[in-house]
């Protein structure tokens, strides 16, 4: 069976064009957003994404998860210039921002210790851990 985590990913529209085009250089991590629970455009408002897995394998050296690893990586760190962007980003009123305030990323996985939060957007977007009885 292996180790299983749940994943989401949330990708605000100044952010999308970025991530489709990795996704277009990465059949391979397409295909696992198309067999994502949800994966879908307009989550918040028009143009973002939202990718949700349960229960998935999301290791290192998967030829599949590698790539949005990668992704979520340069998203966090700011640089985005692999991608093709710039920066420092705009939002749509020409305020300088940071790449950390377009995504969410948030994993869970199966030992109480073993989560991951990054990305300042998205702010209903959380992560609880809570005792049920």
């Amino acid at each position: 069976m292996g180790y299983r985590s749940d994943v989401v990913l949330a990708i605000t529209p100044e952010a999308a064009s970025a991530f489709m085009a990795m996704l277009a250089k990465h059949p391979q991590s397409m295909a696992l957003c198309n067999d994502a629970d949800t994966f879908q455009s307009g989550y918040e408002r028009e143009g973002d994404w939202f990718v949700y897995w349960s229960s998935i394998k999301w290791y290192d050296g998967y030829e599949d998860v590698d790539p949005i690893r990668r992704f979520v990586e340069a998203l966090e760190s700011d640089d985005m210039t692999d991608y093709g962007e710039p920066e420092c980003p705009k939002d749509g009123e020409g305020r300088e921002c940071t790449w950390q305030e377009w995504f969410k990323f948030i994993r869970i996985g199966e030992n109480n210790d073993d989560m991951e939060d990054c990305g300042w957007g998205f702010p209903d977007i959380r992560l609880h851990r809570s005792i049920s009885f």
